[in-house]
């Protein structure tokens, strides 16, 4: 096999039995007579009873050897394709490309070779039975949903917003406003405002925020979350150079 190809190999492959299985397969494969217009091919049931991957690991069963088949089709370093009765693997070529095409034979997909082993499966399908969660309402959404339609000129105040505050302070805060039927965008803006200033409650505090005075129009109490404010304050300060309540004059961006 050409030298390029090997070192391409070497260095996209991690797995060591897809890496094996390639070799071996390319291995056989100039061990097989050259035809004039069909390239060497090996059948599917030899790579399977072949000594050499049998001993070798972590291969050593049909699982093993056709779930790194499969490896070795989907990064197209082997070709797979029925050929009479029986599945073919080809070495991944110009000379393999023409010769598919002109017998009019359609490569074969990795889990014609390899289905998905069960637990794989069920694994599979339960992940899609379970529904997605919804996607976050975006603040334009969540304006509607609570106060109403809105005008070009809250537009691009939401729009604003929504550039400066996490989108999940931006929904607690539309909560908070709701909860409290003060259902305005200033209360809602002052609660951001007031959160980037002294702290986010934690979610139970939130939730819990009747039965805790402290925590009125997002007063942090002793529930915030410092580390969380702190580390959203630098990177607020790195993105628009200062904060909202630091003056533009201050030598160092941290006046006010």
């Amino acid at each position: 096999m050409p030298a390029a190809a090997l070192s391409e190999w070497l260095t996209e492959i991690d797995d060591p039995a897809e890496l094996k299985v390639a070799l071996r397969v390319a291995g056989l494969l100039t061990a097989e007579p050259m035809l004039r217009n069909v390239p060497p091919s090996l059948s599917l049931d030899d790579v399977l009873d072949d000594d050499i991957l049998r001993r070798a690991t972590p291969l050593g069963s049909d699982s093993a050897i056709r779930q790194a088949l499969a490896a070795a089709l989907r990064r197209e370093t082997l070709v797979a394709a029925q050929v009479g009765g029986e599945v073919r693997l080809f070495l991944n070529d110009q000379r393999c490309d023409e010769y598919l095409a002109k017998a009019q034979l359609p490569r074969l997909q990795a889990s014609d070779v390899a289905p998905l082993p069960i637990n794989e499966t069920a694994a599979i399908g339960d992940a899609q039975a379970v529904p997605p969660p919804p996607p976050r309402a975006n603040i334009f959404t969540l304006y509607e949903q609570h106060i109403g339609p809105f005008g070009h000129g809250m537009a691009e105040q939401l729009k604003a917003a929504e550039e400066e505050y996490p989108a999940s302070w931006i929904e607690d805060a539309f909560n908070v406003s709701v909860e409290r039927n003060a259902r305005s965008w200033r209360y809602v803006h002052a609660i951001l405002q007031r959160w980037l200033q002294e702290g986010r409650p934690t979610a139970s505090a939130i939730n819990h925020r009747q039965r805790d005075q402290r925590h009125d129009h997002g007063e942090p109490g002793h529930h915030t979350a410092p580390d969380r404010r702190t580390g959203y304050l630098e990177s607020y300060r790195r993105r628009h150079g200062r904060l909202p309540w630091e003056s533009d004059d201050a030598p160092d961006g941290k006046g006010g």
